[in-house]
């Protein structure tokens, strides 16, 4: 296979991001949104995962860089507002970002 077989095949990431429908669960309420996922690639996700700074929460700083809010995905979340999340709203931002990522508990599954 050749670089330019695996570009037409797909095995690079493209930069638009994934609209995903959600659904949040909060006490006796049940939200459903669309969010606005980052594609992202091996090294970014590897990075983002393993940042060296101990004063930061990583899975904070993973949905601040992955999800985008608002009628067309503009909306960025900082990282300040990723660390102040509800937990079980954080809980569907991870699953979304590793939705649309093939990561986590759902790619295991799925090789």
């Amino acid at each position: 296979m050749k670089l330019a077989d695996l570009k037409a095949a797909g095995g690079f990431v493209p930069t638009a991001p994934v609209a995903r429908e959600v659904e949040w669960k909060h006490g006796d309420e049940t939200l459903a949104f669309t969010i606005h996922v980052k594609r992202h690639s091996f090294g970014t996700i590897e990075q983002l995962l393993s940042d060296k700074d101990d004063e930061k929460s990583r899975s904070a700083a993973y949905i601040a860089e992955s999800i985008l809010l608002g009628e067309n995905g503009k909306e960025k979340l900082s990282y300040a507002d990723a660390y102040a999340l509800e937990p079980s709203l954080a809980a569907v931002f991870i699953r979304a970002i590793n939705d649309v990522n093939g990561t986590g508990d759902s790619a295991k599954n799925s090789n």
